[in-house]
């Protein structure tokens, strides 16, 4: 046997399936399997069972906690002449097995080691995707610098991108005591042996970030409240048990002082400080004070070091906090959002809260539009001038009844009644840094009956910010009353942002109020005449949504119209007109130069729930609006031309898009035309389904949803 790869398994099969797979694509054979199950709770046998035709796999079982007791079990059993370690959530290139033997083999080297790609997709989209974002070190073939000074801080302080001769780990173990850190003594073993150590440029290792911390954490990011006494321990055991030379011990201690430095000045910004004045202080005071003042690079690091070593936590406060200060200054004068962030956390957050203030927002300010207008205006209507009424909105001089007070995003006054008032409106997520206060009230109308899998029933994130899912956990524990618009978003809702039933509100949607109103169609004929559009013309409604990996920057999403509209002008512009109206993600303006007698480019019109009224069919792919516009038992046709993709790659769908949704999928432009010509056919063909839809989906909604939410939240 050449290999024995060696893989912990505490949580997470998901992951390990990946991990699996890379293994059984490897182009070398000759090597076994090894995984060490740690307090294991989900079904490791059965999927384990679908891998022995495939790999030489062996499960052990650890009677230890951690990592590091894992890893010393597994060496325990390994047959190979070499060993590999490998996290259960990584997974390697089709070639590295062979290409860090062929080197070993060549180079006559006891440790080979290969570089560390760092990504958040999983392995598909890794190979398939193109432009996938993949942080990469550059690396030289000196191995302390490789794996060790040009490491980014200690969570990549690590031995599993290294293939190691079995008879050179002899002697040589993971400290079980230490849960977190283990890799630093095994790597300082390594590294005191750098010119029996090769280079494989092509023993490539990708480590994979989890976007899932809260249900499945990394090790480096799971909940240890001795994380720093951790670190010392492991600190400790390798400078008086491994005997390092000076320059590899400097170059620890430069490691070490870079990462106190980071932490320590992170909770004198948070003030966050009660257990260092006495405990953590105390205890990086004894350590800090071996290692030699050259090793700290810059002026605020020396000070941080100067604090730890006189062990006077009033002076090491009194320093850094004037460097702080300084620090803190300059941006404010540079960066207007942070000044009045400042402003709100010394002024604002001091000021009573006034409980008749209610603020409104949504789509983060765009428009005036969704459930909280809706909201709004039924307390407009029936509570008058019992409250004061602020509506975020970056165009201020939208028109809005009522005569409330309009003040623009992020702006002074934005931070001042954000604060202020009690009641806060919102159809989206509020600023992660945003700190309610206990008293306050913060209603989560959300945007929409979920098609696509939302943050926790989602494996994996492609979208523009990888953290989404820990963002959304914390920003979601802040909402007092979530509202659903059926039963299912009510289950969905529990599980994709872990929430409390009893919190949720089955009131139906606020914003579909309107499509019941008893005059709507005169509000319709009003619309229609405002917009433009010809009396003689049916109208469609064209609502596509955004690709998650498909984009600019965070909330800057690229879009290429794959409707026809020169074609389905020759085909249906007789009959009808076509109102386009994209996602408010989407950046790319859709250019309709010359077909304005065909499309109406309604995508900044500021309520889509009008245009829902004055739509004659609605055609769409995966975005929500198909759960509202069914209120009003019209036609809706599915343009799904990249179907397999986003359902199978992208997102994933919580509904059967094949046999739950009430109209046809459609892949083409002709099937398009065709589905429109014939819509009276399509409406025969679907009835049944899309009554069985109407009920489970639309089951709530009767016009009076704003009136429900008004007698839950604010009379009681």
């Amino acid at each position: 046997m050449k290999i024995s790869v060696i893989v912990p398994f505490h949580k997470g099969v998901h992951f390990l399936t990946d991990c699996l797979d890379s293994l059984c694509d490897q182009t070398e054979k000759d090597f076994e399997v090894l995984i060490v199950a740690d307090r294991v709770e989900e079904n490791l046998d059965s999927l384990l069972a679908s891998y022995k035709s495939k790999l030489q796999i062996t499960k052990l079982i650890s009677q230890e906690e951690g990592v590091a007791a894992a890893r010393n079990l597994g060496k325990e059993y390994a047959t190979g002449e070499y060993i590999y370690f490998l996290d259960s959530d990584d997974y390697l290139e089709e070639t590295t097995l062979e290409e860090l033997l062929k080197t070993a083999k060549s180079s006559k080297k006891d440790f080979v080691y290969g570089p560390l790609e760092y990504t958040w997709f999983n392995r598909h989209i890794y190979h398939e995707t193109e432009d996938v974002d993949v942080q990469q070190q550059i690396y030289t073939g000196n191995a302390e610098k490789d794996l060790l000074t040009g490491r980014l801080g200690l969570r990549r302080l690590s031995v599993v991108n290294i293939l190691i001769k079995r008879s050179a780990l002899a002697g040589i173990a993971f400290e079980k005591l230490l849960r977190l850190y283990s890799d630093i003594p095994v790597l300082a073993d390594i590294l005191k042996k750098a010119d029996n150590i090769s280079f494989c440029e092509k023993g490539i290792y990708i480590k994979r970030f989890h976007n899932d911390e809260i249900l499945y954490p990394s090790l480096s990011y799971g909940e240890f409240k001795d994380r720093y006494e951790q670190l010392i321990l492991a600190y400790q055991n390798m400078k008086e048990n491994h005997h390092l030379s000076k320059k590899l011990k400097n170059e620890f201690d430069e490691k070490l002082l870079g990462f106190c430095h980071g932490i320590f000045l992170r909770r004198f910004r948070q003030e966050k400080v009660s257990d260092w004045k006495n405990s953590k202080f105390s205890m990086f005071h004894q350590y800090m004070k071996e290692i030699a003042k050259d090793a700290a690079s810059d002026k605020m690091q020396k000070k941080v070091l100067e604090g730890f070593c006189q062990n006077d936590y009033k002076q090491a406060k009194k320093k850094i906090n004037k460097i702080l200060a300084k620090e803190k200054i300059k941006k404010m004068l540079t960066n207007r959002r942070f000044f009045y962030r400042t402003i709100n956390k010394y002024v604002f957050e001091r000021f009573s809260q006034k409980d008749n203030w209610v603020v409104f927002e949504s789509f983060l300010g765009r428009n005036y539009s969704d459930s909280p207008k809706y909201i709004y205006k039924y307390l407009l209507e029936h509570k008058g001038d019992k409250y004061r009424y602020i509506w975020i909105i970056n165009d201020t001089k939208t028109k809005i009844p009522g005569n409330p007070v309009k003040v623009k995003r992020f702006s002074l006054k934005y931070f001042y009644y954000m604060t202020r008032a009690k009641y806060w409106v919102n159809n989206m997520r509020q600023p992660v840094w945003y700190a309610k206060r206990d008293s306050q009230v913060l209603l989560e109308t959300w945007h929409g009956t979920p098609l696509k899998k939302l943050v926790f029933d989602m494996d994996d994130v492609y979208s523009a910010s990888p953290t989404y899912k820990r963002q959304v956990y914390s920003q979601s524990r802040f909402w007092d009353y979530l509202v659903s618009a059926n039963p299912f978003s009510t289950d969905v809702f529990q599980s994709c942002f872990l929430y409390e039933k009893d919190k949720i509100l089955e009131s139906g949607y606020p914003r579909n109020d309107i499509l019941y109103a008893p005059n709507k169609e005169e509000i319709a004929a009003q619309i229609k005449k405002n917009l433009g559009i010809p009396e003689d013309k049916k109208t469609i409604l064209y609502a596509p949504t955004w690709r998650d990996d498909e984009f600019y920057d965070k909330g800057q999403y690229k879009f290429k119209l794959k409707l026809d509209l020169e074609y389905l002008r020759k085909e249906i512009g007789d009959e009808y007109v076509i109102l386009l109206r994209t996602h408010y993600f989407i950046a790319d303006a859709i250019d309709v130069t010359g077909m304005e007698d065909f499309v109406f480019n309604v995508s900044k019109y500021n309520d889509i729930a009008e245009l829902y009224l004055i739509s004659d069919i609605c055609i769409t792919d995966y975005s929500s609006v198909f759960f509202d516009y069914a209120n009003l038992r019209r036609p809706i046709l599915f343009f799904t031309y990249d179907l397999e993709k986003y359902r199978d790659v992208l997102r994933g769908f919580y509904i059967s898009i094949e046999d739950d949704v009430p109209g046809p999928l459609l892949f083409t432009n002709e099937e398009i035309a065709d589905a429109v010509k014939n819509i009276d056919k399509v409406n025969e063909q679907y009835a049944q389904r899309y009554e069985e839809f109407y009920n489970r989906f639309c089951c709530f909604d009767d016009g009076h949803a704003s009136q429900r939410v008004v007698e839950r939240v604010f009379d009681n």
